[in-house]
């Protein structure tokens, strides 16, 4: 399971979204950059809050040849009540960021039973937690009343390459 799925799944199972495409509650979407989290802003107005969205971008920008870090931007959306109106917005940025722990909460649970269960191939034991450093930051406003925690999940990911002999003449 890659950590997008591992996101999509919290958000079929967290009480506050039950993320289901098939009976059109959709609470998570991919985009491919920061400009397409503030694109999908401007077009998610019928949206239920609060959703997630998701970079689907590969970024690596620091760390070693052999352990580049790699990150994972994964935005927390709740619309505000009423935009111009200050308290709303740090209330929405607060229910943001009360949504963001829970995630963050329930994958160390994930990643701490599988590990103690002795499941270390696990989809969640498999997610080095520990060497994952992980930043939050409110974004917003935007379109639509809508206000955003980012949390960035960054990793070092050890790099096992080895030369295929076959691809070369």
């Amino acid at each position: 399971m890659t950590f997008y799925s591992i996101v999509e799944h919290w958000c079929s199972r967290y009480m506050y979204m039950l993320h289901n495409p098939n009976n059109g509650n959709i609470r998570f979407m991919f985009t491919d950059s920061w400009k397409g989290v503030v694109e999908m802003a401007k077009g998610i107005s019928n949206m239920q809050s609060p959703c997630v969205v998701m970079e689907s971008t590969i970024e690596s920008d620091r760390g070693s040849i052999r352990r580049p870090e790699f990150n994972y931007p994964v935005y927390f959306f709740v619309r505000a009540n009423k935009m111009a109106d200050g308290n709303d917005a740090a209330v929405a940025k607060q229910e943001a960021l009360h949504h963001a722990r829970n995630f963050v909460a329930w994958l160390l649970d994930k990643h701490d039973k599988e590990l103690n269960e002795g499941k270390m191939d696990g989809d969640y034991a498999r997610i080095a937690l520990d060497d994952t450093d992980v930043s939050y930051q409110s974004v917003g406003p935007l379109e639509n009343g809508w206000f955003a925690v980012l949390v960035q999940f960054t990793r070092e990911e050890p790099l096992n390459l080895c030369v295929d002999k076959g691809l070369y003449v």
